[in-house]
C-alpha cells in the first residue's frame, strides 16, 4: 500500500495530462456548467474546477459537482437558478496539488473534503515578460477518483470485492423525485437503488429461485447525474416553471428519470477486476449478485469504494 501511495501523481495518472483540461470561469452561468455534468455517459467527469483569471492567471478558486448544481436549483427555484454563476454555486474549499505531489496527498484531499476532485498545478516552462513570479504556476489538469482506477487494475489486488462493498439503499419506483433527492442529499450518497416491480409468474410456473428469478430481483439505479439531467431537460424545466420545486413531490422516479441498469459481478470478483470494469464510463457502479442464503440487501461498489477503501486501509 505504501508503495502505491508514494507514487507521484504524474506517474500514477499520466493520462490526465494528455486530455483537455475542463474548467469554467467564475462568471460562467448554470446551464453552461451543467452541460458538462448532465449529458449522459458521453462525457463522464466527476466535477469541474472553477478558475478566476482576473485575480491570477490559472488560479483555482473552487470546484463544482452535480450535488452543488442540484442544491442550487432546489434552493433558488425557477427561474432564478438560471441566473446563478459558478462563483455562487461552487465549493470554495480548494486544496490544489502539484504534479510531483504523491498520490497519498490527493487521497487525503478526497477524504478531507469528501469531494473526489483536485486541481493539479504545473510550472510554466516559458514565462511571459511582465507577469508576476507566482503566475508561472497554473492549473494543468484535474485528478478525479476514477483516474486512479487504472493503477488499481494493474496492481493485481486479489482481495474479493465483497470486502469493500456497501449496502445499497433502495426505494420503490413510485417514490417521488423530491423524496429520492432529499434522501440522497441528507445521506450524502450519489446512487440509490430502484426496486423492480415483480410479477407472480415465477411462483405460479414453479420456477422460483432460478437464474431468471434471481436476476429479476436486482435493482436499477438512479444517481445524481441522472437527476440533474432531468432537472435541466425540457420536461424538468417546464415542471419547475409551472409548479416550482414543489412539483417534484408529485412525480415519481420510474416514469420520469433515466434509470441505469448496472453491471452485476460476483462477490468473489477481485478488487483489480472490479476496477477494470469501473474504468468503463458506462459503469458508474457495480452491483454484487446475491444468492438465496444472503440477506435482503443488495450491495454496491463504486470507484470511491475501490480507491479509498483499498489505499486508505490495510487491504493491499
Amino acid at each position: 500500500m505504501n508503495k502505491i501511495l508514494d507514487i507521484q501523481i504524474k506517474e500514477a495518472a499520466p493520462h490526465i495530462f494528455r486530455r483537455p483540461f475542463l474548467f469554467v470561469e467564475s462568471n460562467t452561468r448554470m446551464l453552461q456548467i451543467a452541460t458538462f455534468l448532465a449529458i449522459g455517459p458521453e462525457i463522464y467527469i466527476d466535477g469541474l474546477i472553477v478558475i478566476d483569471d482576473k485575480l491570477q492567471r490559472g488560479k483555482p478558486i473552487g470546484r463544482i459537482s452535480s450535488k452543488h448544481l442540484i442544491t442550487s436549483i432546489l434552493d433558488s427555484g425557477y427561474p432564478d437558478y438560471l441566473q446563478k454563476n459558478a462563483s455562487q454555486i461552487m465549493d470554495g474549499f480548494v486544496l490544489p496539488l502539484e504534479m510531483d505531489s504523491h498520490l497519498k496527498e490527493a487521497l487525503d484531499v478526497f477524504e478531507t473534503t469528501r469531494f473526489a476532485l483536485v486541481p493539479i498545478l504545473a510550472k510554466k516552462h516559458d514565462r511571459i515578460e511582465g507577469e508576476e513570479s507566482d503566475s508561472s504556476i497554473l492549473v494543468t489538469a484535474s485528478l478525479a477518483i476514477r483516474d486512479i482506477l487504472p493503477l488499481i487494475a494493474k496492481a493485481n489486488i486479489s482481495t474479493p470485492i465483497a470486502e469493500l462493498s456497501s449496502k445499497l439503499i433502495s426505494v420503490d419506483g413510485k417514490t417521488s423525485v423530491r423524496d429520492a433527492l432529499d434522501y440522497m442529499l441528507n445521506k450524502s450518497i450519489r446512487n440509490i437503488g430502484v426496486k423492480k416491480e415483480h410479477s407472480d409468474h415465477y411462483v405460479s410456473n414453479g420456477v422460483g429461485g432460478n437464474e431468471s428469478d434471481r436476476k429479476s430481483k436486482l435493482p436499477h439505479i438512479i444517481n445524481d447525474r441522472k437527476i440533474l439531467e432531468f432537472l435541466l431537460s425540457h420536461n424538468g424545466r417546464e415542471l419547475l416553471r409551472k409548479d416550482g420545486t414543489a412539483g417534484l413531490a408529485d412525480i415519481n422516479i420510474i416514469n420520469n428519470l433515466d434509470i441505469v441498469s448496472p453491471t452485476t459481478v460476483k462477490s468473489n470478483t477481485t478488487v483489480s477486476g472490479a476496477a477494470q470494469l469501473l474504468m468503463d464510463i458506462h459503469n458508474p457502479c457495480l452491483i454484487l449478485e446475491r444468492n438465496e442464503k444472503e440477506d435482503e440487501f443488495n450491495y454496491i461498489v463504486t470507484p470511491w469504494d475501490i480507491v479509498m477503501k483499498t489505499l486508505k486501509s490495510s487491504v493491499v
